[in-house]
């Protein structure tokens, strides 16, 4: 799907949707003018968000592809893992690729795996995914998780959580966050406040933590432009915003303590999105010699953690909310 520059970004219709994808399980979620749309079998992945007819998340492209939707989960990481191998305690360890030819395994196995819908309401729903890695899929994660999303839309916005369980008898190096694709249309703007981040190497790996250069500073809200982020920023304050200037509308990203971590994305035309994604570690913090320094949670047996998100609307360059 390539770049949109209408004033906005529709869905298909329920009953298209149906017709594509008649196995998929959609919770429809509606509070006041805002819209938003679950779907538990396609990796607990948000299939789009709108207010009135306006696009906040990138639609759905009614795939089962959950790289087209609009969000999905990071659990029990997020991004690379250099080559899938990774050592906890005295245990090595090599997981399989997970997109592809690429050659490191991304963001867990969450967004694969189909999740389970415990409950919902019109405005909120639970979902659950539990992986036994003697079980199929296991292989891409050697600890036996629980993990439960959830969702809760309200008159100005969303609010996300995920809690992990160690199910395990090891502890267990774990990380979480959220993958958000903003359309990229209207003239969209971005903001974030960040001291330091880190550029990759040609494996798009970190490599070498920076002050952020000028031509990344997006402390003061601006375009995009031709600027090409593929990189973790750290010391950000838990919030940023992007902003269509010629729909006088943005979403807030509010972030609560433990997601320390912002993973930017803003790929080239065609390219008709970006990400901004708050997660709890550095890209492949579990191979830096010291994980927990950068993000990582070692999970003791029956212990859980909790990691949390929200995105407002807001409706003017003051940021008044709706």
């Amino acid at each position: 799907m390539g770049h949109d520059s209408g004033y906005s970004l529709g869905i298909l219709s329920i009953n298209e949707q149906l017709e594509k994808a008649p196995l998929m399980n959609i919770v429809y979620l509606r509070s006041a003018d805002l819209q938003l749309e679950v779907l538990p079998h396609l990796g607990g992945s948000i299939g789009g968000m709108r207010y009135r007819d306006f696009a906040l998340l990138r639609p759905w492209d009614s795939t089962l592809n959950v790289r087209r939707t609009a969000c999905y989960p990071l659990v029990p990481y997020s991004n690379r893992i250099a080559a899938g191998r990774f050592q906890c305690g005295a245990h090595e360890y090599a997981l399989p690729r997970n997109f592809g030819e690429h050659a490191h395994p991304l963001h867990g196995v969450g967004w694969q795996r189909e999740w389970q819908l415990v409950e919902s309401s019109s405005r909120e729903c639970l979902l659950r995914l539990t992986h036994d890695p003697a079980g199929e899929g296991g292989a891409h994660w050697p600890y036996a998780f629980d993990v439960e999303q959830h969702v809760r839309l309200d008159d100005h916005g969303v609010d996300l959580s995920m809690t992990l369980l160690n199910a395990s008898l090891q502890p267990m190096p774990a990380g979480l966050g959220w993958h958000p694709y903003f359309p990229r249309h209207q003239g969209i703007e971005l903001s974030f406040a960040a001291t330091a981040v880190w550029l990759n190497d040609r494996d798009s790996l970190p490599c070498d933590h920076q002050q952020v250069p000028a031509q990344w500073d997006f402390a003061e809200r601006r375009a995009l432009a031709h600027v090409g982020l593929d990189n973790c920023f750290e010391g950000w304050p838990r919030h940023a915003q992007v902003y269509w200037p010629q729909a006088d509308i943005g979403l807030e990203i509010s972030a609560q303590e433990g997601l320390d971590h912002l993973v930017v994305f803003t790929p080239p035309a065609p390219q008709d999105f970006i990400a901004v994604e708050p997660v709890s570690h550095l890209n492949n913090a579990i191979n830096q010699p010291v994980p927990q320094a950068h993000g990582i949670v070692l999970l003791s047996p029956g212990q859980h953690m909790t990691r949390s998100m929200r995105m407002s609307i807001r409706r003017d360059a003051s940021g008044a909310i709706v």
